[in-house]
């Protein structure tokens, strides 16, 4: 089964345009970005959550030693009031007056009272007496047991019926007890203290008696003051240590907070403070939803952009290659894609696809051009075999005119075969490089001892196939006209071929002329025969032209052609003349 949905897989991703693949590219290659993104927004929490834990807890173990400073000032007080000759004496207006004044410049103070042994009053700062029987208060029990100063639990007073926090201390003489100096701490100014030292927004500090009685909470004391801590709470009232935990506050608000026990604290009183973790984590949220925002919004661009190039500078280049090839295929050979101001890829395969079609244009263009130059090649067969049999014709006639001998047969002879040369010359080379006066010479050997009738001068130029061919079929051509009808019909005609080159940005430029000189009168031909019509063809496969003018002198021909190929041996334009 997994094998058949990764087929269908497979297929599917064979069936997306190569846009979609680009753009399911971008997404695959955005996703190690956005796991780096949520592993730091982890790891980034997990070192926020164990700070704020660190904090928390120095938090609390700095409220707790400014509370013991509280409660020494306390204890101080206390102290110096149990020093006092007044609180000794039996007289109650006298006592009473003492801690009176004592307590009207003691605002962390409701009152001040002095306990006989059996827990009665003995003087009261509020009043002259009171018949309130302290007893059986642990705190009182337990300055009695220890001789120190004891901090109670969270209570009601009974002498005015007040929420406080009694403190107490043994009146010692001579190490035994006497007494119990008493006093109810007052829990509003407690709560003004740490008021003060209140930290960042959303944190809170919860001071309870041992049995998780909150005695000072900020902020909104009224509210929790007399109440118990919520029973997730309590069991780090009584915790062997101290430490730190999340704790859900009285409010509803999950805080981190640092907490110290009861047990662990110099005045006996629990101690936490708490952070807010949504407010301490708000910063790290806000900071990861914004990353995450940025990503998005980048990956959206990276996505736009990503559509963009693979719409406008990969699809649609390769559609204009594919729709040049349709084209092509319709029969619409001029088609190209015209991608040429691109080096990439994609430009490479354009022009290259240009250049195929350039290319495979031009095979055809030359396949027309061999087809037509093949059927000019037959016609030139069967007019060479008639021009052959009629230069044959007219040797022989020139041979035998004057004379019957053997000397006349062997000119006759020596013709046939200077004829013969010029065909051996171009079929030994393979149609290949010849040089112009080689050429020339193969072409006039039929007729060079006659009164040296032929002059060829110009520099020596090495033709490559392509003007070496023609160049010789053109001679052979004037030669055998000038036999039949032009200067070397008679015994007194001559003919003059010069030549001349130059450099050409194609290769090389010749510049040949053909004069003759002493035949018969010649007249303009009253149509173009097939021999003109063949030096017009070949001059124009060499890039050049053929201009014939008919003096009453002589034929004089122009021939100029282009070379590519081949240059001039002799730089000095040395001439070969021969007669």
């Amino acid at each position: 089964m997994g094998t058949i949905n990764a087929l269908r897989s497979l297929g599917f991703i064979r069936r997306l345009s190569l846009t979609h693949r680009l753009l399911a590219l971008t997404l695959v290659a955005a996703v190690p970005g956005l796991l780096a993104l949520a592993y730091n927004a982890v790891d980034l929490r997990k070192a926020r959550y164990a700070e704020v834990h660190d904090e928390a807890l120095r938090n609390t173990q700095l409220a707790v030693s400014e509370l013991d400073q509280i409660f020494g000032g306390v204890r101080g007080i206390l102290h110096a009031v149990s020093q006092a000759a007044e609180v000794r004496q039996d007289n109650t207006e006298i006592c009473s007056g003492y801690v009176t004044r004592v307590r009207k410049g003691q605002d962390a103070l409701t009152s001040i009272l002095i306990l006989n042994l059996d827990g009665s009053v003995r003087c009261y700062s509020e009043a002259r007496s009171s018949n309130a029987y302290l007893g059986d208060r642990d705190y009182f029990q337990n300055v009695l047991k220890t001789k120190t100063f004891s901090v109670g639990t969270f209570t009601a007073s009974r002498v005015s019926d007040r929420n406080l926090v009694p403190v107490a201390l043994p009146l010692l003489n001579g190490g035994n007890v006497e007494g119990v100096v008493m006093a109810g701490l007052n829990l509003q100014w407690l709560g003004r203290q740490l008021r003060e030292r209140s930290a960042a927004r959303g944190s809170a500090i919860t001071v309870a008696d041992r049995d998780g009685i909150i005695v000072s909470r900020e902020p909104s004391p009224e509210k929790y003051i007399g109440s118990r801590i919520v029973p997730s709470g309590l069991p780090f009232v009584t915790a062997p240590s101290a430490g730190s935990a999340e704790i859900e506050s009285p409010d509803g608000t999950t805080r981190i907070a640092g907490y110290v026990p009861a047990s662990l604290t110099p005045f006996g009183l629990y101690v936490s403070t708490g952070i807010s973790r949504d407010e301490v984590m708000r910063p790290i949220d806000d900071a990861t939803r914004r990353s995450l925002l940025l990503f998005a919004l980048g990956s959206l661009v990276a996505l736009v952009l990503a559509w963009l190039v693979g719409e406008g500078m990969i699809r649609q280049p390769l559609m204009k290659v594919v729709a040049t090839a349709e084209a092509w295929r319709r029969g619409h050979d001029m088609a190209r894609t015209g991608i040429t101001d691109r080096d990439d890829e994609i430009g490479l395969l354009g022009q290259t696809f240009d250049r195929l079609m350039d290319e495979s244009q031009q095979r055809e263009r030359e396949r027309e051009t061999a087809e037509a130059r093949r059927e000019i090649l037959v016609h030139e067969l069967a007019h060479r075999v008639k021009n052959t049999l009629a230069t044959v014709q007219s040797i022989a006639s020139l041979s035998f005119r004057h004379s019957q001998g053997p000397e006349a047969l062997r000119g006759f002879q020596e013709r046939l075969q200077a004829l013969v040369r010029s065909h051996d010359l171009l079929t030994q080379r393979n149609w290949e490089n010849a040089d112009m006066a080689d050429i020339m010479k193969v072409a006039v050997a039929t007729l060079r001892e006659e009164s040296h009738r032929f002059t060829l001068s110009g520099p020596s130029v090495d033709l490559p196939p392509t003007s070496a061919v023609p160049i010789a079929m053109i001679m052979h051509e004037l030669c055998t006209n000038a036999m039949k009808y032009g200067a070397l019909s008679n015994e007194n005609g001559a003919v003059e071929i010069r030549w001349s080159t130059t450099l050409d940005e194609r290769g090389t430029a010749v510049s040949l002329t053909w004069s003759e000189s002493g035949g018969p009168t010649v007249e303009r031909p009253q149509q173009e025969g097939f021999g003109t019509r063949l030096i017009t063809n070949l001059t124009r496969q060499m890039h050049g032209s053929a201009e014939s003018r008919y003096p009453p002198s002589g034929l004089v021909c122009h021939i100029r052609f282009i070379t590519p190929k081949a240059e001039p041996r002799d730089q000095a334009g040395a001439s070969r003349a021969t007669a």
